[in-house]
């Protein structure tokens, strides 16, 4: 690998209040494929964080901080992020940064609950918004907590048992929370033709937060080329479910097509639009649940 043209670092955003392991299972993979990978933590906004009231504008300039400490202006990077960390991730990548962004990767992107998940009474939230009385009121996380492989799912049931997170984050979600990501969604979607760099879009279709026709409702409005790829074998946890594996080969292909070229070089393009056949079946392994050192 040349000096002069490095892969782009891969930073990944976890979702609302949980963590790093969120990506955990990525790791290996993303190692053996040269990516040099980090995964950004954000004060008051990556757990434990305080559960005092904060708005999507503390989360996006907590996360700008925590980028700018860590990268200057001659690294190239990629910025990708789960679930509400993508639309961190994709706020972050439209705003000048000292940075160059090179690209952006959003998995399991959510810009409206409409997953078939998604109960009675949830439906039912603006009317709490309505009362002010989400301030009181938690959601409470619940089977199949985003994982439609039956031996993950069981292993973070346990987690939850015995602790109040777990590797898809933490056991409840404050309703002011959910409201403060449903203003940051309407905000990027508003603004998602802005954005100018290459996007990569990971959704499972049986996603049970967010589904894949909303993401493709906001694709549309892109500017620049993007690609969707559906998966078939998980749900909203993409990052540790069956189709994990593909997860971490699409975010290293994807990185290795942002590679900054020379002057000289034509630009490597991407379709306007793609959606790849299904990946071959790859039986899940459980060996490497832990957090990498």
């Amino acid at each position: 690998m040349s000096d002069q043209n490095p892969l782009p670092t891969l930073v990944l955003i976890h979702g609302l209040f949980s963590s790093p392991m969120e990506f955990a299972l990525l790791a290996r993979t993303l190692r053996a494929r040269g990516v040099a990978f980090d995964c950004l933590e954000i004060p008051g906004y990556t757990s434990p964080a305080s559960r005092a009231r904060s708005t999507w504008q503390d989360w996006i300039a907590a996360a700008g901080i925590a980028l700018d400490a860590k990268y200057g202006r001659d690294v190239p990077i990629v910025l990708g992020g789960l679930c509400v960390g993508g639309m961190v991730a994709a706020e972050l990548a439209r705003r000048p940064r000292r940075q160059r962004v090179a690209g952006l990767a959003l998995m399991s992107p959510t810009f409206a609950y409409d997953g078939w998940s998604i109960g009675f009474w949830q439906r039912r939230r603006n009317l709490a918004y309505a009362l002010h009385i989400d301030r009181w009121m938690t959601v409470q996380e619940k089977e199949p907590f985003g994982i439609k492989n039956p031996k993950t799912r069981q292993w973070i049931m346990q987690e939850l048992t015995e602790r109040a997170a777990s590797a898809v984050g933490p056991a409840s979600l404050p309703l002011r929370a959910i409201r403060e990501t449903e203003r940051l969604y309407a905000h990027v979607e508003a603004r998602f033709g802005t954005i100018d760099v290459p996007i990569l879009a990971l959704h499972a279709r049986e996603d049970e937060i967010s589904s894949v026709e909303s993401v493709e409702r906001v694709l549309d409005k892109a500017s620049h080329p993007t690609r969707l790829v559906v998966l078939e074998r998980s749900y909203h946890m993409i990052t540790i479910d069956n189709d994990r594996l593909r997860v971490a080969h699409e975010l290293a292909d994807f990185v290795g097509a942002c590679r900054p070229q020379p002057a000289t070089a034509r630009l490597v393009s991407m379709p306007r639009r793609a959606e790849l056949p299904t990946a071959p079946r790859i039986a899940p392994s459980f060996t490497d649940l832990s957090m990498p050192t």
